[in-house]
C-alpha cells in the first residue's frame, strides 16, 4: 500500500487501521500473562491523579482497564465509589475481575458506539490506551464519546507513553516492514514497537504529546486542569493530563 491509498484527509485507510487493531489484539491474546505480570504495582503517577478525585469518590469508568491495576489502587485509597472497566482483551479482563470489585465489559474501543449503554460517570480514565487506537479520526471519536459520558463537571483522566524521550525505549522501535507496511501507510507519530518480556511481540503505538492530546480533547468541549510527567525508571515516561467537563 502507498500514500496514494490513504484517504484524501491524510488519515490512514480503514484497511491499515484494521490491520493494526488485529496486531494489537493478537499481541494481548498471546502475551496477556507476562504483560499483566509487569503491571502489578501501581504507577507512581497514580498518586497525583488520585488527588483530583474529590471525596466522596466518584463512580469511575476505566477505558482500556487491562488487568485492573488502576481500579485496585483507587479502591485501596478509597478514592472511588464504584468502578467499571472496559477492554478488548478477554484474558486481561479475566484477571481484572479476579482482583477488582466492579463491572466489566469487553468492548472494541476502535469502533463507534463502544461506550453505548454506559454511564454517565463522575470520572473516566483512559490510561495508556488512546495510544493504541489507530487513526486520528478514531481517537477523536473515542475522546468525544468519553466526554459525552461524563457528568457535568466530571473529569477525564488521560496518560500516554512518551517513549521517544527515552533512549532505552527508542531501541524498541521496529521497521514497519516487519508487518508488511511502510511509513507512508500510517500517520505521523505512529510507531511499531517490540516487546521482549516473557515472549516476543509487536505492538502499534501512537506518540501523543501534550499538543496532540489538546487537539483531540479541546474539540470535545473539555478544559485542561493540569498535566504532568511521571513513571518509569526515568520518572517521566508517561504524560498525564486531567480534563474537566463543563458544569452544565
Amino acid at each position: 500500500m502507498s500514500q496514494a491509498d490513504l484517504p484524501a484527509s491524510g488519515e490512514m485507510s480503514p484497511a491499515v487501521a484494521g490491520q493494526l487493531v488485529a496486531l494489537n489484539q493478537a499481541f494481548y491474546a498471546r502475551l496477556a500473562e507476562p504483560f499483566a505480570r509487569s503491571r502489578q504495582a501501581p504507577q507512581p503517577g497514580f498518586a497525583r491523579l488520585r488527588t483530583y478525585l474529590a471525596r466522596p469518590g466518584p463512580a469511575l469508568l476505566d477505558v482500556g482497564c487491562g488487568e485492573g491495576r488502576l481500579g485496585r489502587y483507587l479502591w485501596a485509597q478509597q478514592a472511588i465509589s464504584a468502578y467499571a472497566g472496559l477492554d478488548f482483551s478477554a484474558a486481561l479482563l479475566d484477571q481484572a475481575r479476579a482482583t477488582v470489585a466492579g463491572q466489566f465489559w469487553r468492548r472494541d474501543l476502535t469502533r463507534p458506539g463502544c461506550l453505548d449503554d454506559l454511564g454517565p460517570f463522575g470520572a473516566i480514565a483512559c490510561l495508556s490506551t488512546l495510544q493504541h487506537v489507530p487513526g486520528r479520526g478514531n481517537r477523536q471519536r473515542l475522546v468525544a464519546e468519553m466526554a459525552a459520558h461524563l457528568l457535568p463537571g466530571g473529569l477525564l483522566l488521560l496518560a500516554n507513553w512518551q517513549f521517544l524521550d527515552s533512549p532505552r525505549q527508542r531501541r524498541k522501535v521496529a521497521d514497519w516492514a516487519a508487518i508488511g507496511l511502510a511509513a507512508d501507510d500510517v500517520e505521523p507519530g505512529d510507531y511499531l514497537l517490540t516487546w521482549q518480556r516473557g515472549g516476543f511481540g509487536l505492538r502499534y503505538v501512537c506518540l501523543l504529546d501534550l499538543a496532540t492530546t489538546e487537539g483531540l480533547v479541546i474539540p470535545a468541549g473539555l478544559q485542561l486542569v493540569d498535566h504532568y510527567r511521571s513513571d518509569g525508571r526515568e520518572g517521566d515516561l508517561n504524560l498525564y493530563s486531567i480534563w474537566r467537563a463543563a458544569n452544565g
